[in-house]
């Protein structure tokens, strides 16, 4: 899965994910390259607000302080990601069933010379795209399923997160209609914050109730997330 760009709510959705399917499905969360470690940490937010053990989540290849793009991120520490490293990782974790939350939109870089989709691509990996439901995520989204189409990235479809308003239906039915790709659900924010227990049964009761997501991907095999 990947997104139309950052703090669009994949991690929101993988948390979701997780909690309806991680334990009936045996379904883990690996965000491979993590950002931003001095403002946040998906990993650790996920796991506090499922209360999920370690068990339900893979260590990243890279922790980065900085929030921002990988490339940028690591060059401030000194280091230079592997992308070969990367590949291989992910490589071996493909066949297992794992949710992947990654840093960054399609062209958020790794390294001066490869860009986020080029690994997707090259990883052979299924993506859903999570996009807004607010103004503006028309075209946002368009671009990103347009971009992944002509570089031969599969797409399962895409699903909606965000607040409730009078634009939902008309953007689900223009981004389906010029997208060609089916959206997959929606799913608007909780009103307060919940405990592990209620975001549970929130996400139960929520999140993927006609089960395209979960249907779409035990027939495809694996999901990529970028956020």
């Amino acid at each position: 899965m990947t997104g139309t760009g950052t703090d669009i709510g994949k991690t929101f959705f993988s948390s979701l994910f997780l909690a309806k399917y991680g334990k009936s499905h045996n379904f883990k969360y690996w965000k491979p390259i993590q950002t931003g470690l001095s403002e946040s940490n998906d990993t650790k937010l996920i796991q506090k607000i499922t209360e999920f053990d370690d068990s339900f989540f893979l260590k990243p290849i890279y922790e980065l302080k900085f929030p921002s793009n990988p490339f940028d991120s690591a060059k401030r520490e000194k280091i230079e990601l592997n992308i070969n490293l990367i590949r291989e990782t992910i490589a071996k974790e493909r066949t297992n069933p794992v949710l992947l939350e990654g840093a960054g939109g399609l062209f958020v870089p790794l390294n001066e010379s490869y860009l986020l989709w080029q690994l997707i691509r090259e990883s052979n990996l299924n993506v859903i795209l999570v996009c807004s439901s607010e103004l503006g995520t028309i075209n946002h989204t368009l671009m990103s399923l347009e971009s992944m189409l002509q570089r031969f990235i599969p797409v399962v479809g895409f699903y909606m997160v965000g607040p409730k308003n009078d634009l939902i239906e008309n953007n689900i039915e223009m981004i389906q209609k010029f997208g060609g790709t089916p959206c997959l659900g929606y799913t608007t924010f909780p009103n307060q914050k919940l405990s592990a227990k209620d975001f549970l049964i929130f996400a139960n009761e929520h999140f993927d109730s006609k089960r395209m997501v979960i249907d779409s991907l035990l027939d495809t095999g694996d999901i990529f997330e970028t956020e």
